[in-house]
């Protein structure tokens, strides 16, 4: 394992760490005991990543936190995928699916110019929502908390999106039934990754994220007629 450039965290209690593990014979690791809380600092040092991604869909907020302050593997590189990955693949899902709410004859399925600005909408969307999570923050913790552990956070707890691509390869457009099962989902996982990085309780956390969402996704509405009427008015 590669040399740490900040301190871990016990995933139990937040404390920090001074080591996740101490190598003992040969190449047997034993996991240490975090002196505050008495637990295991962090299980899943060893544990396989099916494990972690299993955990993550089981919405415990420990595996987020082994993620966002001590796993070696997910480095700066995977959070800028991660957030192209998002932004394309939700442009791509919205252009999908305003295909089938106008008319082919509108020929939105055939103009790349939607997908665009579909892609620009998302952008907007998740810029107004880590907005909102951030001046929070800011107002709240002021210097207590780790922005860059927050940003990542916000992008990890996004990754339900990345199913509505898997509908769409299977269907044409994914059910209402499906996307807000997938919504509930992504709001779930964004509270818990909230959580997980602000160290909040609950209901905190839910009432910010619910807010958050609420607002970005009404002003990516507004933003989407606007942008649209504009593009058919100059086009014509």
């Amino acid at each position: 394992m590669r040399a740490r450039t900040r301190r871990p965290r016990c995933i139990t209690c937040l404390t920090p760490a001074k080591a996740l593990f101490k190598k003992s014979d040969g190449d047997f690791i034993k996991l240490l005991e975090c002196p505050s809380c008495g637990q295991t600092v962090d299980r899943y040092v060893e544990c396989e990543k099916s494990i972690i991604f299993m955990d993550m869909l089981l919405q415990d907020i420990a595996v987020y936190r082994h993620i966002l302050f001590n796993a070696d593997n997910f480095e700066p590189q995977f959070y800028v995928k991660l957030a192209v990955s998002l932004l394309l693949s939700e442009g791509y899902v919205r252009w999908s699916t305003l295909t089938h709410t106008f008319a082919p004859a509108t020929g939105i399925k055939d103009n790349e110019v939607y997908l665009y600005i579909m892609c620009l909408l998302t952008a907007v969307e998740f810029g107004v929502f880590g907005a909102i999570i951030m001046l929070y923050s800011w107002i709240r913790f002021r210097d207590r908390i780790e922005l860059s552990s927050l940003y990542n956070g916000l992008l990890l707890g996004q990754y339900g999106r990345l199913a509505n691509v898997a509908a769409i390869i299977w269907y044409q457009s994914p059910s209402l039934i499906f996307q807000g099962l997938v919504l509930v989902f992504i709001i779930i996982s964004t509270i818990q990754s909230t959580r997980a990085a602000m160290n909040t309780g609950r209901c905190e956390s839910s009432l910010l994220v619910i807010t958050a969402t609420i607002i970005s996704t009404s002003s990516s509405y507004i933003l989407q007629s606007y942008l649209i009427d504009m593009y058919e008015k100059y086009s014509l």
